[in-house]
């Protein structure tokens, strides 16, 4: 797909491989998507009618603006105002109130913080909507576009219309082009501020010739016929379309400057059948085909997005700057007035009868700071009338302050102020304004929703983009991520880019084609005086006991406060906090070892106390046990010791009675011896 217009140089590679048809009027067209079905190319006197009614029905209304723009830059004199003060003497004095009171406006946005934020669509897609919002955010951040915002508002206040087309590089990054309100022309017939209904926008850019062939190599030569032949197509356009500086040497009024080998090239997008592109000059078309850009539902779209700051009755478009123009001028007419009225003296006959003095001869005596009024004649005072243009001038200022933001909203009151009352003053200052900011904040959502149709659109391959949400702690978010598992396929290797097997693919993570959210702005205005207060309360109730310290730790406190770099001070703290716990446990592990050491050496020698009277009463136990079993042994000795004896008695006695019985055996009849 070619990108859009302002950054045409970068839509080469893409432009050189298509290939052109021939049109009806004899320019040579192409279409902007070879995939589109052949179609006639579009008329271009239909084209160049298109650009003709918006630069002709919208001449009072750029007229206007480049007036608004003079103004902003302190040149609000015109010739005839500086040829009039000339002539009575009178200093051109310029007050510029406009400038402060238009940058006001705009630094409330620039301290003011509005980011993009994804919101799921169905309970499923949380994962999905964190994605889309980090994808914003990156967006942004990648086009610098708080930045790009104020310039745009800048637009919107001061000619009163701004405008930026969303689209793609060459690298597929989604790209946010401020369009020039002077480059912007739209649909004269549209009363909406956003221009929805508008049924063409477009951008008409002064370009050098050279520029355009390298867009375009197979046009080079229409379009330097067209540089040599002067041919504009006969459209003259006004002052805000012409090319500048308008005072350069050979500077045309017409589609084409020979000299200056410059062209007016028109890129336009308009409705028909669906949302339509093309490019072409005051000769010839150079490119044409449907939108390259799609909706959310995949549908041909228009990438520009533009709004307004007032439209009148009849349709004209105005800026915040054109209801000031009154008061500036009354306050620079009045402050020139006066300073003349101070530098300056009036003289009046004081005594009628006096001797006769010319007139002209008083007046330069009066008009002399070392002069002598000749008698007679007298000053005639003008304070009344200083006074009454101080006046006056001192009212004009405070209209013009009335339309800008009150003093609250900028910071200018008191620094002891209540947070609360200064955000009750910001509030009612921002309730004059908040047309002009609500039209900012739906235009800055429209752009958000442009990129995330962009990213829907060419974001299909696998990447990783760096979110910076939180101070000086990036993370990076895969995109398209495959899952991998299952068999592997038949494919191209990526490393070596010919054909083989590849890893089986189960999925893809964060894929954003796929993605269905709602996309929302979270805005908030510069709360910080309030924010301050608020920190300033908290320490104030810390201090008041010693168990609320211990409630909030240090952490705690600067994660609420203001200062800069709090995550490198809190990264410190936390560092620091580790190591101190890391010692402390060591200190732990070492008094617990020693206190279960000496746990262990009391417990045993309370075991070796309390066995101590054991063991005695066992080895009296065991003496007294000894000593009866020395009695029983003794007392048994000697009873066996009296058996034996009394065995070696008995059996003396029988061996007795035996020899006496033999020896009386013949004497004695023989029987049984029961004896």
């Amino acid at each position: 797909m070619t990108q859009a217009f302002p950054d045409l140089a970068a839509a080469l590679p893409e432009v050189k491989r298509q290939r052109g048809a021939r049109a009806p009027d004899g320019a040579t067209v192409r279409p902007a998507d070879a995939e589109e079905p052949a179609r006639s190319a579009p008329d271009l006197m239909k084209l160049k009618r298109y650009f003709t009614e918006a630069e002709q029905l919208t001449q009072d209304a750029r007229r206007h603006s480049l007036t608004a723009i003079d103004y902003y830059d302190s040149d609000q004199f015109t010739r005839e105002d500086l040829i009039k003060l000339h002539d009575r003497g009178q200093p051109p004095i310029v007050i510029n109130r406009i400038k402060p009171a238009i940058n006001g406006m705009i630094g409330v946005v620039e301290r003011g913080r509005s980011d993009p934020r994804a919101w799921p669509r169905n309970p499923d897609d949380a994962d999905a909507a964190d994605a889309a919002t980090d994808i914003l955010r990156y967006i942004a951040d990648f086009n610098r576009f708080k930045r790009l915002k104020c310039d745009c508002f800048r637009d919107m206040l001061i000619p009163g219309s701004m405008a930026a087309l969303v689209g793609v590089d060459p690298d597929q990054q989604v790209t946010i082009t401020q369009i020039r309100w002077e480059e912007f022309f739209f649909d004269a017939r549209a009363r909406r501020p956003d221009f929805k209904d508008a049924r063409y926008l477009g951008v008409a850019k002064w370009m050098y010739a050279d520029d355009v062939t390298a867009l375009y190599p197979d046009r080079a030569r229409e379009v330097e016929l067209a540089v040599e032949n002067g041919a504009g197509g006969g459209i003259i356009p006004d002052q805000s379309f012409q090319d500048r500086p308008l005072n350069g040497p050979g500077t045309g009024g017409a589609w084409i400057d020979p000299k200056q080998r410059r062209l007016l090239v028109v890129e336009i997008y308009y409705r028909d059948n669906g949302w339509r592109r093309a490019v072409y000059t005051g000769r010839d078309v150079l490119e044409f085909g449907p939108s390259p850009y799609l909706d959310h539902k995949g549908r041909p779209d228009c990438p520009i997005e533009a709004m307004s700051a007032y439209v009148r009755r009849d349709n004209g478009r105005y800026g915040a700057v054109w209801d000031m123009i009154g008061p500036q001028d009354e306050i620079n007419k009045r402050r020139s007035k006066s300073v003349h009225l101070l530098s300056t003296s009036r003289i009046e006959i004081k005594d009628p009868s006096a001797s006769d003095v010319d007139a002209d001869v008083a007046r330069r005596e009066a008009a002399r700071p070392d002069g002598v009024i000749p008698y007679g004649w007298g000053l005639s005072p003008n304070v009344s009338e200083f006074q009454g243009n101080m006046e006056m001038m001192a009212e004009a200022k405070a209209e013009i302050e009335r339309m800008a933001p009150n003093p609250a909203m900028l910071g200018r009151t008191d620094r002891d102020a209540s947070g609360r009352a200064l955000l009750a003053r910001q509030q009612s200052g921002l309730v004059e304004l908040a047309n002009l900011y609500g039209g900012l904040e739906d235009w800055e959502l429209r752009v958000y929703r442009q990129c995330w149709a962009r990213a829907k659109q060419f974001w299909r391959a696998p990447q990783f983009i760096r979110v910076t949400d939180d101070e000086d702690s990036p993370k990076f978010v895969g995109l398209n991520q495959p899952v991998p598992g299952g068999p592997p396929t038949v494919g191209v290797d990526p490393r070596t880019g010919l054909p083989g097997l590849v890893p089986g693919v189960l999925g893809y993570k964060n894929l954003v084609a796929e993605m269905d959210v709602d996309i929302e702005i979270e805005a908030q205005t510069d709360v910080a005086n309030i924010a301050a207060e608020q920190f300033s309360e908290l320490l104030d109730l810390v201090k008041m006991s010693p168990a609320y310290q211990q409630q909030a730790p240090l952490s705690m406190l600067i994660q609420l406060s203001n200062i800069p770099h709090k995550r490198a001070i809190l990264d410190q703290i936390k560092q620091a906090a580790g190591q101190q716990a890391q010692a402390q446990a060591e200190a732990q592990e070492i008094a617990k070892a020693t206190a279960m050491a000496k746990l262990h050496e009391t417990q045993a020698r309370t075991a070796e106390l309390q066995a101590k009277p054991a063991l005695h009463a066992a080895t009296s136990f065991a003496k007294a046990s000894d000593a009866l079993t020395y009695a029983h042994q003794a007392r048994a000795d000697v009873a066996v010791a009296g058996l034996e004896k009394g065995m070696d008695v008995g059996a003396r006695d029988s061996a007795q009675a035996a020899g006496s019985d033999e020896a009386g055996v013949d004497q004695s009849p023989q029987g049984p011896n029961f004896g």
